[in-house]
């Protein structure tokens, strides 16, 4: 039986979501192509016929899942507020993800504990995160503060790793929900008027 391109493309994501889902569970070495299948209810040879090894899917899991995430943050269609105000609401809802999206959690899990053990090529990583951080220097600007848009952007984008390192090592250390708005309007000052 021939599936269309969008049943494929169905499956793929499916896979990618078990992917992530099962790294976090088993780590590298137990989120076998089994394991994963069988999550994602597909066969081995689905998985394989998208996927040639376990370097490539966590690489591509990876990416699609910031890519999507990414989207979500960045991608709104709402008319962006004064930058104080986008950057405090980009960081709300970051955290609320880590706390509240069981595939953002795994997706950052996976990031943090099982990319590292792989030999899969970071360079798509690094362009999104570079891609993020354009996004927010140019939100930001120069603003009212003594440093550049783009020192500011990296300074966020090391706050946005720091939260993801968090919700894997010490997820209580994280703002609690009824402190987010008041933790986040914090770090936006500090950020913003140096």
């Amino acid at each position: 039986m021939r599936r269309t391109a969008e049943e494929a493309a169905r499956t793929r994501v499916a896979l990618l979501r078990a992917a992530l889902m099962s790294f976090e569970e088993k780590g590298w070495r137990g989120a076998t192509f089994e394991y994963v299948a069988e999550r994602a209810g597909v066969t081995r040879g689905a998985l394989n016929h998208h996927f040639r090894s376990k370097d490539a899917l966590l690489a591509e899991a990876l990416d699609w899942g910031w890519a999507e995430y990414g989207t979500r943050l960045f991608d709104t269609d709402a008319p962006a507020p004064d930058a104080a105000g986008w950057l405090r609401t980009l960081l709300t809802d970051f955290v609320t993800l880590l706390r509240s999206d069981e595939l953002f959690r795994a997706l950052a899990s996976t990031t943090v504990l099982v990319a590292p053990q792989s030999d899969g090529d970071t360079t798509n990583k690094h362009t999104a995160l570079d891609s993020w951080r354009d996004q927010i220097a140019a939100v930001i600007g120069t603003g009212d503060s003594a440093l550049s848009g783009a020192t500011v952007a990296g300074l966020v984008l090391v706050l946005l790793q720091g939260l993801t390192m968090t919700v894997v090592t010490r997820p209580d250390d994280l703002p609690q929900p009824e402190n987010l708005d008041a933790a986040m309007s914090a770090l936006v000052r500090g950020l913003l008027h140096t």
